[in-house]
């Protein structure tokens, strides 16, 4: 174990593998999981949090690190090198800044010597990113790298109902199928919806109806 102890960040509790839901990416849960060398990467709130999270959960030995909340200034990755696992999200954040890749280069050195896994999400693959470091841009465009795809539209419809449900909102399928023809199905859209609808809902005391709907989203 690492003299130095980490800045430990807390899990959320939903976020656990029971509760991903895999749609197209059950091969790429399996490869998330195995403790290897491995870049995931997908469009924004897809899912790439929730897994990097459910992934340290399963593991009492990982550390997660998520690179938009600590700023560049602030990034110290000295202590990380032998922990079992660990996971960085958002890792492409990190990209462009010298000092960092430095850090983050020498981390991953001192991780593949080990043979420990080393688990990152970011936007897009390694191969599309800048790299002020090109060692840094080759290493890690020799992991694994795989695409978190979104979900069907049937498994998005449940995906909604969860997260409404999470926020205590109840998603009656005539409300579903109203915003499913009327607003953005990425993930992203979706999730951007049930917000606003859950601030409002708190706000004005009101449940979920088509009008209410209609009312906030301007639809």
């Amino acid at each position: 174990m690492p003299g130095q102890l980490p800045l430990k960040f807390p899990l959320r509790e939903e976020f656990t593998l029971d509760r991903f839901r895999a749609g197209l990416n059950r091969e790429l849960i399996e490869t998330a999981t195995s403790n290897e060398r491995v870049w995931i990467y997908g469009e924004a709130r897809v899912g790439k949090t929730h897994l990097a999270q459910a992934v340290c959960g399963q593991n009492e030995g990982s550390v997660f690190l998520p690179a938009k909340a600590i700023p560049l200034d602030d990034v110290d990755l000295d202590g990380y090198g032998a922990y079992e696992q660990l996971v960085i999200d958002d890792a492409d954040c990190w990209l462009g800044r010298r000092d960092v890749e430095e850090q983050l280069l020498a981390l991953t050195e001192t991780r593949l010597a080990a043979g420990l896994g080393l688990l990152m999400t970011g936007s897009d693959t390694p191969h599309n990113l800048g790299f002020s470091i090109d060692d840094l841009g080759s290493r890690l465009r020799s992991f694994q790298c795989m695409e978190l795809r979104s979900l069907p539209d049937s498994e998005k419809r449940r995906w909604l109902v969860d997260e409404a449900g999470d926020r205590g909102l109840e998603l009656t399928h005539d409300v579903l199928e109203y915003l499913f023809a009327r607003v953005g199905r990425s993930q992203a859209d979706l999730a951007d919806v049930i917000e606003k609808l859950d601030f409002e809902s708190l706000a004005q005391s009101r449940k979920l109806t088509i009008p209410f709907v209609r009312e906030v989203l301007r639809l």
